[in-house]
């Protein structure tokens, strides 16, 4: 899964993306408009050390998020094309507003206007995007073909799409089949992506939540946090670390907030796999049946799905694996259209 950092100039966006990412290079030499930086982060989930505890594996696999940034999005009036595509492709976004102080950075500060203005040029992206495509029906539908009745379907649902987003500036309040969903997907419009908003404060603003208050009627999960001290103190050694971050008030570094942020805000789950080879988490969206998540794993397990072995991972770890757990009727067999749930410990089998 991959999350696009966005944020207007001068937000800090990049300086987010460095601080949770680890990457050193200067910003300036890939800021190139449509250009992308790629990074990824490990999902530190506690439930793995758990069941590592029990499994005793020669090797532990994270999950892993990919995040991207993507240089010039809002560098031009209207939201650069290049950039935009490759919004386009990430599965949700974090969307980063100024809100500290420094003498140097010009602008003056105010999250909420940011914000608006980074949601109003997604829509305006969006929009052209539809008007675009129902210019090309209009032309079409007049001419009597195969497609004729699909893209006349297709351009009345458009047609209300477009007025909705006139009207509301998304389409959250519309009401669609799925079929329209499946059709609507496959533009990838960038208000119906799941977002995480981030407002980078001040070192002095730690610890007040006033910013993210200001925020709070929004949707999607909000997180205040300082971008450039998180990023100096991921360059210090992990022992000297500690009292820094003791003597700000805080427990750990950002990114695993953030991480955590962008799983809510993509409704993602996570189920393990354990052996004493390796034990290995994967993210897959909630809802979920367990063939698809077999394919997660290797496409030939879920050609040849037979059952999945499931165990709860609360008791994998309470009643020590796989073998006491089967003693002790822990371990459900599922068939392919189970939902696997968050933090269920799975053995699939298979037959080709």
């Amino acid at each position: 899964m991959r999350m696009a950092i966005i944020g207007l100039p001068a937000s800090g966006k990049t300086t987010l993306f460095d601080a949770i990412t680890g990457r050193r290079d200067e910003p300036g030499g890939y800021a190139v408009p449509g250009s992308t930086q790629l990074g990824v982060v490990h999902v530190l989930d506690p439930r793995v050390d758990a069941i590592a505890k029990v499994a005793q594996p020669k090797k532990i696999t994270y999950a892993l998020l990919e995040f991207i940034d993507l240089a010039g999005l809002f560098a031009t009036p209207e939201v650069d094309p290049d950039s935009a595509a490759a919004l386009r492709d990430a599965d949700g976004l974090v969307k980063v507003v100024r809100a500290f102080e420094n003498p140097a950075v010009p602008g003056s500060i105010d999250p909420r206007r940011d914000l608006d203005e980074i949601n109003a040029d997604l829509f305006v992206a969006d929009l052209d995007i539809i008007e675009r495509r129902i210019e090309r029906l209009e032309l079409s539908v007049k001419k009597p073909t195969p497609r004729q009745d699909a893209e006349k379907v297709e351009l009345d649902l458009l047609e209300r799409c477009r007025k909705e987003l006139d009207v509301v500036g998304a389409m959250a309040r519309l009401t669609l089949t799925e079929d329209e969903w499946k059709t609507l997907r496959g533009f990838r419009l960038l208000t119906e992506k799941p977002g995480v908003i981030v407002a980078n404060i001040g070192e002095s603003q730690i610890g007040d939540e006033s910013v993210a208050a200001s925020l709070g009627e929004r949707h999607e999960p909000i997180l205040s946090l300082c971008a450039d001290m998180e990023k100096e103190l991921l360059e210090l050694d992990p022992d000297e670390r500690g009292p820094f971050l003791a003597d700000l008030g805080l427990t750990e570094l950002s990114a695993q907030k953030l991480v955590r942020a962008a799983l809510q805000a993509l409704d993602l789950i996570s189920f393990f796999t354990a052996s004493d080879k390796e034990l290995r988490a994967w993210l897959i969206p909630r809802g979920t049946p367990a063939v698809e998540a077999a394919g997660k794993i290797h496409t030939d397990f879920a050609r040849g799905f037979v059952r999945a072995e499931v165990i709860a991972g609360d008791d994998f770890v309470a009643f020590g694996g796989w073998k006491d757990c089967k003693n002790k009727g822990k371990e459900r067999l599922e068939g392919r259209d189970y939902l696997v749930q968050d933090g269920d410990v799975i053995n699939i089998r298979f037959s080709l």
